[in-house]
């Protein structure tokens, strides 16, 4: 299998560089700058994602386009930049999969397309744990070009017939989140937590890698007419030192429906995202644990 990675040499693109090579998967990079670390057999191809003619030809003669490519969060770049970037680069990523006949897309959400990640306003959730059916109340930047993102691909998906696979994954522990993760941990061993961490979702770059790969590996059942599909991934647990329910009636008043309760039962510390269909359609199961951070390995 032959995949392009857009955003390659990024801190979420070089973990997922790593795992398809590890799995025999062939990817190539796109990215506007090189790796840090160029892995032997990896091709990389330089590309500006917000030029359409540029995309249309760079983009073309693989099995599967991964797109990562993105201004990660609101809070580096203008608001309107980070907009136009990121709606210009999904829109362009998405033709060229469809004018140049790309069978699959799998698209690097977010959580925060949930309005439940970045947010400015505390929503309250329908019920827990928020699952793929629950409504998404995305209300900045960011979260909103996610939000979009996904439903190009679910649209794209039902006019023109290609595949297309959307991960939510919510914070990524990536290296420059080092100190802010210390000082979670820290607290953590304390048996405390920041009340502005309302959620407490995170996720390894590793097992990001890991549903990335499981998303290019998935097979749509032949019957399914519009192959198109979002998964919530996070960690097996949030990084909370207190059962989740605990956290989350400390935030919410009332607290919302639990509509799945042996969910928490089973694991008490179980995010208030549902991973249960990531678990049981793709295979996907998580690796890290928050305690263990400083031993992750790091590509």
């Amino acid at each position: 299998m032959k995949v392009l990675v857009t955003g390659g040499s990024g801190a979420i693109g070089r973990y997922v560089i790593k795992e398809l090579v590890t799995h025999d998967i062939a990817p190539t990079i796109l990215d506007m700058r090189p790796p840090q670390k160029q892995m032997p057999g990896v091709d990389f191809v330089s590309c500006d994602l917000t030029s359409l003619q540029a995309t249309l030809a760079t983009i073309k003669g693989y099995d599967a386009v991964v797109h990562l490519a993105a201004i990660p969060d609101p809070f580096s770049d203008p608001w309107d930049r980070v907009m136009s970037v990121n709606m210009a680069t999904c829109f362009n990523v998405l033709e060229a999969v469809r004018q140049n006949g790309i069978p699959r897309i799998v698209y690097g959400c977010s959580e925060s397309s949930t309005g439940f990640g970045i947010h400015y306003v505390n929503l309250t959730p329908l019920y827990f744990p928020i699952d793929e059916q629950h409504p998404c109340w995305p209300h900045e930047t960011y979260s909103l070009t996610k939000r979009f993102g996904e439903e190009m691909c679910q649209l794209y998906t039902t006019a023109y017939g290609f595949q297309s696979i959307s991960l939510r994954y919510c914070w990524v522990w990536v290296e420059r989140n080092t100190p802010a993760i210390h000082e979670l941990i820290e607290l953590g061993k304390k048996g405390q937590r920041n009340p502005k961490d309302w959620f407490g979702c995170y996720i390894a770059p590793h097992d990001v890698a890991q549903g990335i790969r499981l998303a290019l590996q998935y097979q749509f059942p032949e019957e399914q007419k519009i192959p198109f599909e979002a998964f919530f991934l996070t960690a097996e647990t949030t990084f909370f030192p207190m059962p989740t329910l605990n956290a989350l009636k400390e935030t919410f008043s009332p607290m919302p429906e639990v509509r799945a309760p042996h969910y928490y039962q089973d694991n008490p510390y179980a995010p208030p995202f549902d991973i249960r269909k990531a678990k049981r359609m793709l295979g996907f199961k998580p690796t890290m644990d928050w305690r263990d951070y400083d031993n992750w390995e790091k590509p």
